[in-house]
């Protein structure tokens, strides 16, 4: 018993032996490519970050191009990196002399099981395409996305090979998926450089109309975030059951609207308080309601 387990571990081990050591037709034998193949492999790993650090240096990634988006950029990265693996697994695959005839079977196999798993995924990704593609929104956009399953609203902070990102106003990050993004309807407010504000404030309805909306007028009149172009209008927009809807429709840049909209509550409580213009609240309509 002893005698035929030392036999067969010893032919164990001249089989794997002769496996590894013995020479093909090119004179190598397989050990020797083993140890090839993961040279080629480390290499291969510092080479590809070295290419990628290059082409992330010399697009600027880090920086919005006047041209290109850094999404754009970013995906194109990402391309390429593939690519480079890619390579880099047939260059092996070479090395180790691996039959590409048995290799291509069962990659046709597992393609089609992974095409019908990840298709969600390979929508996202051509999705991504289409988005960098048409240039409907880029890096640094405002935006409302709205669809089937809601609505959200926040600043682009990237566009992914399968999800776009998005930062809230209140500093909450917002993952979409791509092919949900193609499908959505989005409300750019930065694409255009200019956003319209509207600013609607109730006045009892035996104050001075005529004086709250000079009030108004007043208020931005000479602020220089208004775009003259625009014009300032303040109007009557309803006669509500406690109060009479006045309001103030001014043009401003992006980049001005939070800061001027943010301002004018405040203005707008201390002006009217200090010329009488009465503002309905909750407490009036409950007692007009007993």
């Amino acid at each position: 018993m002893i005698l035929d387990a030392a036999q067969t571990w010893s032919n164990l081990w001249a089989t794997i032996g002769a496996m590894f050591l013995t020479k093909d037709d090119s004179g190598i034998n397989y050990l020797t490519r083993i140890i090839l193949a993961i040279v080629v492999i480390v290499v291969g790993f510092f080479a590809i970050r070295l290419i990628i650090f290059i082409i992330k240096k010399s697009m600027g990634i880090r920086k919005k191009g006047p041209d290109i988006d850094v999404s754009a950029k970013f995906f194109i990265v990402q391309i390429i990196k593939i690519i480079l693996w890619l390579l880099l697994a047939f260059l092996v695959i070479n090395i180790l002399k691996i039959s590409v005839t048995g290799i291509a079977g069962i990659t046709s196999a597992i393609t089609v099981a992974l095409g019908l798993a990840l298709q969600d995924l390979i929508s996202c990704f051509a999705s991504g395409l289409l988005i960098l593609q048409q240039k409907n929104i880029v890096t640094g956009d405002f935006i409302c996305v709205k669809n089937a399953y809601g609505s959200s609203e926040g600043t682009v902070t990237g566009i992914h090979l399968f999800f776009t990102f998005l930062k809230t106003p209140t500093g909450q990050e917002v993952t979409i998926p791509n092919n949900n993004m193609q499908k959505a309807v989005i409300i750019n407010y930065t694409r255009l450089g200019r956003r319209r504000l509207d600013f609607d404030v109730g006045i009892a309805y035996d104050a001075d109309v005529e004086l709250a909306k000079k009030l108004l007028a007043d208020m931005v009149k000479d602020d220089k975030r208004v775009l003259p172009d625009g014009g300032v209008s303040v109007y009557v927009y309803e006669l509500g059951a406690y109060s009479v809807g006045v309001r103030l429709r001014v043009w401003t840049s992006v980049e001005d609207y939070w800061p001027l909209y943010n301002e004018l509550p405040e203005k707008v409580l201390l002006a009217f308080r200090e010329n009488n213009i009465y503002i309905p609240s909750s407490t009036d309509r409950t007692i007009s309601k007993s």
